[in-house]
């Protein structure tokens, strides 16, 4: 717990505090952050000392919380309140919710490959998982849920996004030292290699992902404009290294998504005055 004290201390000095900031309200988040990070239930004193609060402070907050539905308590101990939760969850997955369009052309790329697809799109800063479509063969990709994030120069999601982007968003793959983030031996580590990747990923239409995010597993993925100037999701099709290096099935996975592609230009071209 001492450990996630220093984070949110560390974050809070690196961030300037604005200058009408309710510090009540910032305390009872902070509160809800350190109890969500637990694995179990916390007394109210552990939760002050992971917060730096008074005990009386922290009691104050703690029944705040419970009062607004956020926590829960059971005796001595307090836990996420799973019906408050669970409905913000489902909110901001409406908000999320990509298009009619983009969610047919993703069914359509499953049916076709029989492999495992997603979306992925523009979330606070990031390329973020939007919406997934499980695959039909018996192995095949896991672990892939909508709100996975993060790696963008790893993913070929995040590079068919890139590519395709104002250049602006390029500055958000670089870290402080002007170096990509290493995901695995194949990750590409420099800017200029990875300029280049992104160069061929315009010229060929689809951007490619070889072991770069995690080991024995490739990506292809397309974006998909729906009549934007700049791609409103990158549709990915996620496979087993055993079948992307099998010619024939990757013939037909690239084939599912560049067809995905036409018909989002077709319907681009159909919505245009």
């Amino acid at each position: 717990m001492a450990s996630t004290t220093k984070t949110a201390d560390k974050q809070a000095t690196e961030a300037e505090a604005p200058k009408d900031l309710v510090q009540s309200v910032a305390r009872a988040l902070n509160i809800v952050d350190v109890v969500a990070a637990s694995k179990e239930p916390m007394r109210a004193q552990s939760i002050a000392s992971a917060v730096n609060l008074h005990i009386a402070t922290t009691s104050h907050l703690l029944a705040t919380l419970v009062h607004a539905g956020y926590l829960e308590r059971n005796e001595r101990t307090y836990k996420l309140a799973a019906g408050k939760i669970l409905d913000l969850s489902s909110r901001v997955e409406e908000d999320w919710r990509p298009s009619p369009l983009a969610l047919s052309l993703l069914k359509m790329v499953v049916e076709a490959t029989g492999e495992s697809a997603y979306l992925s799109a523009w979330q606070g800063g990031t390329v973020t998982v939007v919406a997934v479509e499980e695959g039909s063969h018996a192995v095949r990709v896991a672990d892939l849920r909508v709100g996975v994030s993060g790696d963008i120069h790893a993913r070929a999601s995040g590079k068919a996004l890139l590519a395709y982007g104002p250049e602006s968003q390029l500055e958000r793959v670089r870290s402080a030292d002007g170096e990509l983030k290493r995901r695995t031996e194949h990750t590409i580590t420099t800017l200029p290699e990875f300029l280049a990747d992104l160069e061929l990923t315009r010229s060929r239409g689809y951007a490619l992902d070889h072991q770069e995010y995690v080991l024995g597993v490739c990506g292809m993925a397309v974006p998909i404009f729906e009549g934007s100037q700049r791609p409103r999701t990158a549709l990915s099709i996620t496979v087993p290294l055993h079948r992307f290096t099998n010619e024939e099935h990757f013939q037909r996975c690239l084939d599912a998504l560049m067809e995905a592609r036409r018909l989002d230009d077709e319907e681009g071209d159909s919505t245009q005055p």
